[in-house]
């Protein structure tokens, strides 16, 4: 038994709960200036490499957790088989596991594109090191 069951279905504590972490690790990420001796990049290099405004960011951030969180709860409406009341009936592992893998291909697809609109010149503009330009 866990602390949601009866206030929220699993489905959407599996699609929310990841929101949440995200956005308390970046909190805590942007807390870190006095630890700034523990951060992957100082204060100065993340200012002079990032060139896109942190509200353009946020923005961007959640527009993408929106969508994948409509979508997620749409699929979950959809494809939810329960054989009884608050009972939902659980695929075989092969099956799961495949599910797994179509999961991974399809959320890498949509990172791959979420990032090619987000910043074009860096996805699509290939760079070789053997060009003979």
């Amino acid at each position: 038994m866990v602390f949601w069951e009866g206030y929220i279905s699993d489905e959407s504590m599996g699609t929310f709960a990841p929101l949440v972490v995200y956005w308390l690790y970046s909190g805590v990420y942007q807390l870190l200036p006095p630890l700034d001796k523990y951060r992957l990049h100082s204060r100065t290099e993340e200012n002079e490499k990032n060139l896109v405004p942190l509200r353009s960011v946020i923005k961007g951030v959640l527009i993408q957790q929106f969508v994948q969180a409509v979508v997620a709860e749409l699929l979950f409406l959809v494809t939810s088989k329960a054989s009884s009341p608050g009972h939902t009936v659980q695929p075989s592992l092969p099956v799961q596991v495949v599910q797994f893998i179509v999961a991974m291909l399809v959320m890498d697809t949509w990172q791959y594109f979420c990032a090619s609109i987000y910043a074009p010149k860096q996805v699509f503009v290939p760079s070789y090191p053997f060009s003979a330009s």
